[in-house]
């Protein structure tokens, strides 16, 4: 009985939206996106050292316009990686293990920090999309 509780949950988990899986503390990731804006715009169609945050959710890896992608970021989107929670969450815990090769200059954050960073985004951005 409590096998079939646990794939159940497991069900339930990977079939929520990709958005609905970040539960963490806003307020916290504003303060650890400070860690990002330096590389990265968050409001603004525009690129710095990494490529901007806008429209993150669903986007396909290695794809914004005029920004130059490691081959790795590249080779990885052209395999079929889209940013979700669930992607971004295992790229943030240590981008050159699950992108060898790629450009990003940070070694990773904790799962907690992640998960507050991960509501920041998500809220950024739903706010973005309200006119």
């Amino acid at each position: 009985m409590l096998r079939l509780f646990k794939i159940s949950l497991l069900a339930l988990y990977l079939s929520a939206p990709a958005t609905a899986l970040a539960e963490g503390d806003i307020r916290n990731g504003e303060k650890i996106y400070q860690k990002c804006r330096f590389c990265h715009i968050l409001n603004q169609p525009a690129n710095r050292m990494g490529p901007h945050l806008m429209q993150l959710q669903g986007r396909k890896a290695g794809t914004i316009e005029g920004f130059q992608y490691s081959a790795a970021m590249k080779q990885a989107g052209d395999n079929g990686l889209i940013w979700n929670d669930a992607t971004l969450k295992e790229f943030l815990t240590a981008p050159k293990t699950m992108i060898p090769g790629t450009t990003m200059r940070f070694w990773g954050l904790w799962e907690g920090q992640i998960d507050d960073l991960l509501a920041y985004l998500n809220a950024q951005a739903e706010a973005a999309s309200k006119p």
